[in-house]
């Protein structure tokens, strides 16, 4: 696992956004066990992971034991007020439901709900790009899942030995803030979109200089 950036990272609490891929969720952990070796100053990470996946048979047990916890804002707010780094994933479900053809190819970061939650409680938001986890898990196809309580059920392969590469940005700047930018729809979706066409913007140029993938 190759890390870039992480000097990049506040001392206190902080927002990481990164994209989300994989037939399984490798990310987040993988994201935090970057954190660990890299920054062990700053308090342990956690990550927010999205119902379906939490909720799944054996793979949301895994998540909650490994330090996945239920996305949502209370979640959230809990999460940083305690000075630990967030980690979110705004592509949620359709970033892991991609087909190994649509690879590194970003899925829409949702409404900027992590936008609002970092102004509201006061934290700077930094771009993170990963590369490693479309090939370490594949999705290659999908069985019905309606019996496991989930959509679908990822058919893959065990856990492939690509080579990660994890890049963290500057925070992103909230110097145009006011105290009632959270409810300014469009101004909450630009700053979405910044983030995410800087993510894009770092996945290219990873992706390009890529030497190998295994």
């Amino acid at each position: 696992m190759r890390v870039e950036g992480a000097a990049n990272l506040p001392a206190g609490p902080c927002i990481i956004v990164a994209n989300h891929a994989g037939a399984l969720p490798l990310d987040g952990p993988v994201l935090h066990l970057a954190l660990r070796r890299e920054r062990p100053d700053l308090e342990e990470s956690r990550w927010l992971l999205e119902d379906q996946v939490f909720h799944a048979p054996f793979v949301g047990v895994l998540a909650n034991r490994l330090g996945a916890v239920r996305a949502n804002p209370e979640n959230a707010m809990r999460l940083l007020e305690e000075g630990r780094p967030l980690i979110v994933f705004p592509e949620g479900f359709h970033g892991l439901s991609k087909p190994f053809s649509e690879r590194y190819q970003l899925k829409r970061f949702g409404r900027g709900g992590y936008v609002k939650i970092a102004l509201r409680a006061g934290v700077p938001i930094v771009p993170a790009a990963i590369i490693g986890g479309e090939e370490s898990m594949p999705l290659l196809g999908k069985l019905p899942g309606g019996l496991f309580g989930v959509q679908y059920l990822p058919i893959t392969l065990p856990p492939l030995p690509a080579r990660w590469h994890i890049r963290f940005a500057t925070p992103v700047s909230m110097e145009n803030a006011t105290a009632e930018s959270d409810r300014d729809l469009a101004w909450v979706e630009r700053k979405n979109l910044a983030v995410r066409d800087q993510i894009e913007a770092m996945l290219t140029d990873m992706l390009q200089h890529r030497e190998r993938v295994f």
